[in-house]
């Protein structure tokens, strides 16, 4: 997969310390001359410090330095009080490039926007039902910070058949029919029009994916090429926006659902 990915031109990879083994698996995986910028994420607790965990990641990951770090969780931003001064020290210190969040609400953003905090990059979810944050975009790109989305296929809900939707997602039958008749129109598979959607959006520097196998990766590569196809359906896409965050935000899903 990454000897692929490699040859493919994607050059990022985005991990975290609670993604069970998959620092130490890159570890372990990545040649020395590895070209992939490493993103990370960590979580705060009392007894930790911004140093220590972000020398635990390097050490897992066997590298020099990071392209990123991001908070986890960004109430830890507002738990841990002078963190994020020792962690843009670390960036300060050479080893580290971009300090960042990862989010789920835009009014985390506009927080740390509005009290002037100094963050490089973001990542937040995103896809043709969740656009929550686009009215952001513009003055995150005016203040240089990269934004990263990911859940563009909302977790699977996007390939779910309108017929099997469980009942706490019922209300989304109508615009799972409409996605499907999109794809079915344009012949453009579902992956590709969901994946196509945050890579089209000049608001978004990265779009990230997770993959089970080659095959998948595969899948996204060439769903990925079709930017151009759709583009010609980009404003049908721009119809399926949902504002439920119960139904959004995979989290808040019933659990009977």
């Amino acid at each position: 997969i990454l000897r692929r990915a490699a040859s493919a031109g994607i050059d990022m990879l985005d991990t975290a310390q609670t993604y069970g083994e998959s620092e130490a698996v890159l570890g372990r995986t990545l040649p020395p001359d590895a070209k992939f910028k490493i993103a990370s994420k960590f979580t705060a607790a009392p007894d930790l410090t911004p140093k220590g965990l972000f020398a635990e990641s390097l050490a897992r990951l066997n590298a020099g330095g990071l392209y990123a770090f991001l908070y986890h969780k960004f109430s830890d931003f507002r738990s841990y009080p002078g963190w994020h001064d020792e962690l843009l020290g670390i960036k300060a210190a050479g080893s580290l490039k971009k300090v960042g969040f990862s989010v789920y609400y835009p009014r985390e953003v506009q927080a740390l926007l509005d009290g002037g905090v100094k963050f490089d990059i973001v990542q937040l979810p995103y896809s043709v039902f969740d656009r929550r944050f686009e009215h952001l975009f513009p003055a995150l790109r005016e203040s240089g910070v990269e934004v990263h989305v990911r859940s563009v296929f909302l977790q699977g809900l996007a390939f779910m058949k309108p017929s099997e939707l469980p009942p706490g997602l019922a209300g989304m039958h109508g615009k799972i029919e409409h996605l499907r008749a999109v794809s079915e129109k344009s012949g453009l598979p579902v992956s590709a029009l969901c994946l196509c959607f945050g890579l089209l959006n000049d608001g978004i520097d990265r779009v990230v994916i997770g993959v089970d196998g080659l095959a998948d990766l595969e899948n996204n590569l060439a769903g990925a090429g079709r930017q151009d196809e759709v583009a010609k359906v980009y404003d049908e896409l721009c119809q399926l926006r949902e504002e439920n965050e119960g139904i959004i935000l995979p989290f808040r899903w019933p659990s009977d659902r």
